[in-house]
């Protein structure tokens, strides 16, 4: 199957006019695993739930490394439809799911991006510093990353770019 970048057009306005904050943030969720779906092989698992029921996976990904060759096999996705940049003690705690599970790469997709305040962006990028050399890594995807895809290369391209800069900046791959 082929993206259609209609389709991501349609799952972020479907999300963007959803009547509760909840049902936003599962219809932005149905985006990127619809996203995801579209790599051969993956697997796409959502909404998991600890047995603890104190956090909550929005989407997993397993996959073969084929042209998302540069990624970890299997890697967390955490969806955060707001309407405002996620701040850093966001991304904090989205490391800390990371490293409670082990996993080397966590894709934040923030529809508006991470915080563009001077301070918070630099405590956002220590964390990422500081969780490289415990193995762990994060990648972000915006709305503006999503409106722009056109084929399913140039979702490879962008996320195969990302978790290089991430590698070589040791910090967050952001756009």
């Amino acid at each position: 199957m082929e993206l259609d970048p209609a389709e991501i057009r349609r799952h972020l306005d479907e999300a963007r006019r959803a009547p509760t904050a909840d049902a936003q943030g599962k219809t932005y969720e149905e985006l990127v695993a619809y996203l995801f779906g579209l790599v051969p092989r993956a697997n796409v698992r959502r909404n998991i739930i600890g047995p603890f029921k104190v956090e909550q996976i929005d989407v997993a990904v397993g996959h073969p490394r084929t042209d998302l060759h540069q990624l970890p096999h299997s890697f967390l996705i955490e969806c955060k439809n707001w309407t405002r940049p996620v701040d850093s003690m966001t991304v904090g705690y989205f490391f800390n799911i990371l490293a409670n599970r082990n996993m080397e790469l966590g894709i934040l997709v923030a529809a508006n991006g991470i915080t563009s305040s001077d301070d918070d962006i630099k405590f956002a990028h220590a964390l990422g510093m500081s969780a490289m050399p415990r193995g762990h890594r994060m990648i972000v995807i915006t709305d503006a990353d999503l409106l722009s895809l056109r084929t399913m290369d140039d979702f490879y391209d962008m996320l195969n770019d990302r978790f290089l800069m991430t590698m070589a900046t040791g910090t967050i791959g952001m756009p």
